[in-house]
């Protein structure tokens, strides 16, 4: 975890820097003002689920929630160490008080030691970790997205010809797949996707992330035709529960023009 810890120092320091270098570039004097009182970022990870792959565990197993648990503590811990580092270089952020910020349940579930070091020395940036979408992000790194699971490991690409009127299809595998195995046929047990999922697990991973990150998590839960209303009001429960500061669910077929798994295309 040590290079991990590394690039979330470095990542941290750069985001802030960001925000200077963008200062005087907003829109509006208000924004401007408003970024500045309070030096949001937004460290975040994506190719969750090609990780987990490549490293032989099935995102839907405790095995995953394990490790899933020491990157998300490596990044939290070290990305707040860093804007206390912040903190005491270059002030901390304009509206920082430590008796309103310690009564968040988030930060007081940070270790003693860096609790202690908040109320001495401040936090340069009022938050810090959240967990984007990455859609135009991950097709450029040719990953999976954000903390999604692997949506297909192979899809149908339709392509607009130059007379604007015919289409060009071909099957497209996902990235990791191919490199790893060439094609979807015979993989290994450990490779899931989303549709395969236990939708109530994938809340429990999300409980996981959101315990170390002091935003929100943009993730989608990929529900089956058939899902009752009774489920997906249990899924907002479970969620509740769980911690989350919110949950997204998609019912196949919902909507037109979204993304199907081959199963329910028609």
């Amino acid at each position: 975890m040590n290079d991990l810890a590394d690039s979330t120092r470095f990542a941290t320091r750069f985001l802030d820097n960001v925000i200077e270098y963008n200062m005087k570039r907003h829109a509006l004097p208000k924004i401007m003002d408003a970024v500045a009182s309070d030096r949001r970022v937004g460290l975040g990870i994506t190719g969750l689920a090609d990780a987990l792959m490549a490293m032989g565990l099935r995102y839907d197993s405790d095995e995953a929630l394990d490790a899933v648990e020491k990157i998300m503590q490596t990044i939290c811990y070290n990305a707040y160490e860093t804007s206390i580092d912040l903190a005491q270089e270059k002030g901390t952020f304009p509206l920082f008080d430590y008796e309103g910020i310690s009564k968040s349940k988030f930060i007081q579930a940070l270790p003693t030691r860096i609790c202690d070091k908040i109320e001495k020395f401040g936090l340069r940036n009022c938050t810090l970790i959240t967990m984007p979408p990455v859609g135009t992000g991950s097709i450029v790194a040719e990953t999976t997205s954000g903390i999604e699971p692997i949506f297909c490991t192979s899809y149908k690409r339709r392509v607009k010809q130059a007379d604007g009127e015919t289409f060009r299809e071909y099957k497209v595998y996902h990235p990791l797949i191919k490199r790893l195995y060439g094609g979807d046929e015979d993989l290994r047990e450990y490779v899931v996707t989303a549709h395969s999922i236990d939708p109530f697990f994938r809340v429990k991973m999300q409980g996981v992330i959101q315990r170390y990150t002091d935003s929100s998590i943009s993730s989608t839960l990929n529900l089956p035709e058939e899902t009752t209303v009774e489920t997906v009001a249990n899924i907002y429960i479970t969620a509740y529960k769980e911690g989350l500061k919110g949950v997204t669910v998609y019912r196949e077929g919902s909507r037109e023009g979204i993304l199907q798994s081959e199963s329910s295309a028609p």
